[in-house]
């Protein structure tokens, strides 16, 4: 019997069987993507996480204080490793396009065709993942 892990997808895009498949190779495990849309904050993903009974999460996070919470929580994310296919104002001007492996995003600027290469664990990829040494505030902060 092989196990079946709860994902959260903290991306503000859908993915796909092909994303869905990628990712259960890299795992182990059979996945099953839950779509939050894109959640910001270490707070708002450990919720959710806790509230679906996620055991991992995707996510685009690029706050380095946000994700040094997440990582001080035992929560390592997952980061997909992504290629612009192509962008256009409409769909059948996106050239390159494969409906079958890559995720087409459409905006009110346009669309988007998206490939996911890999998927990377933050740990894994980044040197060194430290507490701030400098203040600084954040948009969502006040003064």
């Amino acid at each position: 019997m092989s196990v079946i892990k709860i994902v959260l997808w903290a991306l503000d895009f859908t993915p796909n069987n092909h994303v869905q498949e990628t990712l259960s190779k890299q795992v182990g495990d059979e996945v099953v993507f839950v779509g939050v849309g894109a959640l910001t904050t270490a707070e708002e993903i450990i919720s959710a996480m806790t509230d679906l009974k996620a055991e991992e999460v995707v996510t685009a996070i690029e706050d380095p204080c946000e994700m040094h919470k997440l990582l001080d929580r035992g929560v390592q994310p997952l980061v997909a490793i992504i290629e612009e296919v192509c962008r256009a104002e409409i769909r059948e001007e996106c050239k390159g396009y494969n409906p079958n492996t890559d995720v087409l995003v459409e905006r009110e600027e346009g669309v988007v065709a998206l490939r996911i290469r890999e998927f990377a664990r933050v740990i894994d990829i980044m040197f060194q993942l430290v507490d701030p040494q400098e203040k600084h505030v954040h948009e969502h902060e006040e003064d």
